[in-house]
């Protein structure tokens, strides 16, 4: 077998070709009187099966294989077309798959048929293959026919049927149309000289519409002639007596009120008449009363407040005397806990600076030579190794001893400071009376020496006593201070030698 041979077998158009025979052998019409849909669906079966008979024929061998890759391309929108007639049923799908595809199919083929009698053979097949599509058609459309024929034979019975009973019924209804007749003559014509129910029901009618004129003028007089009428003017009278009754009912109500309220005011603010005639009691007595009251008041007043003036006026030049000790005896007071907690702070770690030595000299405990085995301090070697490994933790815990003491230190001073200021000025105001006792040749330079300390001791910042003593240094920025200090003694008393 031959690679176009082999190619020809497995390309995709035989897939898609197979699909298109087998929906086009099973395709049908709605409805078969419509010769052109009978031929289009016909026509496509046809060429359909010619193309199938040319494809059977065809060497292979002797066709591009371009040419089936551009029927393949042709063949799928076919499929499309006859999948969307069989969806929707819109004969249009048919025709353009007819006039669109089937015909570029058919150009793809012929030209490389060269067999006649497979020629003739596929054109044989395809003329079957439309003859049988219009047979089918065409005997549809005769079974059709058949059946409609026989419908109408069983409806003709239904309409002589209904035929019968029409004529019945017609019958009926000309008895009926004599009897109206009759009914029309006696109402509207009159028989014998009697007058017609039509002549009587007028006369009613007149009576009865001069009866209506006349209860519309009265109706109009009495209801609708507007502001004018006697319902209108009727109903004006009664809501004006209506509002004026009301208005009246509410102002007597208020006076009531009024007259009560400006009764039981009176008899508060004059009094109230008792058996005598004289009038007790009221605003006025109670005014009368309060008057004196209040005058008492103020004269109590006044001298109440001469006798503090003179007290506050007695007492206020030791009074910032006084604020001053108290500000100061609050400030030296905020000192006493952190001098505690410095203490305590100091002790502990000296405590802990006292367990790491004691530990630091015991070599072992429980061996079985002693209970507790200490360091040889004549081997400096040992010794110095093990302190070595204990500077580590002794080191903070001595520098923490000594930020503990100067803290407290420092603390301990300023509340020193402090109590000296409260001191000072609790006995200002002492000092001040004693040299107002004096002579009058020493008091006035007392007076001054004593304001001025005074003044010096209020201005003086208690914390500038610890300025250039607050700096922190470690223990062995201390321990090189101290050596350097020793050292410049010991140069200083080398070079006076």
């Amino acid at each position: 077998m031959s690679r176009w041979q082999d190619q020809f077998m497995s390309h995709p158009f035989q897939d898609v070709w197979d699909k298109i025979v087998s929906k086009s052998e099973s395709l049908t019409v709605d409805d078969e009187s419509i010769v052109a849909n009978v031929e289009e669906i016909a026509r496509l079966r046809k060429v359909v099966s010619f193309i199938s008979s040319l494809i059977d024929s065809i060497d292979p061998d002797l066709v591009p294989v371009s040419t089936w890759q551009s029927f393949h391309s042709q063949c799928q929108p076919c499929l499309k077309e006859i999948s969307a007639y069989e969806s929707n049923r819109n004969i249009g799908h048919i025709r353009n798959a007819n006039n669109n595809h089937i015909d570029n199919l058919l150009t793809y083929l012929r030209p490389y048929v060269v067999n006649p009698d497979n020629a003739a053979k596929a054109a044989m097949k395809a003329t079957r293959e439309y003859t049988k599509a219009i047979s089918e058609g065409v005997e549809e459309f005769k079974n059709q026919v058949i059946e409609y024929s026989q419908e109408f034979k069983n409806h003709s019975n239904e309409l002589n049927e209904l035929k019968s009973k029409f004529i019945t019924e017609f019958e009926n209804l000309k008895v009926t149309h004599e009897e109206v007749e009759g009914l029309r003559i006696h109402y509207f014509d009159g028989v014998d000289e009697k007058q017609s129910v039509e002549s009587t029901v007028d006369k009613f009618v007149e009576s009865i519409s001069d009866f209506h004129n006349k209860i519309s003028d009265y109706h109009i007089e009495l209801l609708e002639s507007g502001s004018d009428s006697i319902a209108s003017k009727i109903n004006l009278a009664h809501e004006t007596a209506a509002r004026s009754s009301e208005q009246i009912s509410t102002l007597l109500s208020d006076t009531e009120k009024q007259l009560k309220e400006l009764r039981g005011f009176y008899i508060r603010v004059v009094g109230r008449e008792d058996k005598d005639g004289i009038v007790v009691g009221g605003l006025q007595d109670e005014l009368n009363s309060r008057q004196s009251d209040l005058d008492e008041f103020k004269r109590e007043q006044e001298i109440r407040y001469r006798t503090l003036n003179e007290q506050i006026e007695g007492l206020l030049p030791g009074a910032t005397s006084a604020g001053l000790a108290t500000a100061y005896r609050a400030m030296r007071k905020s000192f006493s806990e952190p001098i505690k907690q410095y203490s305590r702070l100091f002790y502990i770690s000296v405590a802990i600076l006292s367990v790491i030595a004691f530990i630091s000299t015991i070599d072992s405990l429980l061996t079985d030579a002693a209970f507790i085995k200490f360091v040889d301090v004549t081997n400096i070697g040992n010794l110095l190794s093990n302190l070595a490994h204990k500077l580590p933790v002794i080191l903070p815990m001595l520098w923490l001893a000594l930020f503990a003491s100067k803290r407290r230190n420092e603390a301990q001073r300023l509340q020193q400071e402090y109590a000296h200021k409260e001191a000072l000025a609790k006995s200002y105001q002492s000092f001040k009376n004693q040299i107002d006792n004096l002579k009058d040749g020493a008091k006035e330079q007392l007076l001054e020496k004593l304001l001025a300390a005074a003044i010096d001791a209020v201005a003086a910042n208690a914390s500038s006593a610890l300025d250039g003593k607050h700096e922190e240094k470690t223990p062995i920025h201390l321990g090189l201070d101290t050596t350097l200090k020793q050292l410049e003694k010991i140069k200083e008393i080398i070079q006076f030698k």
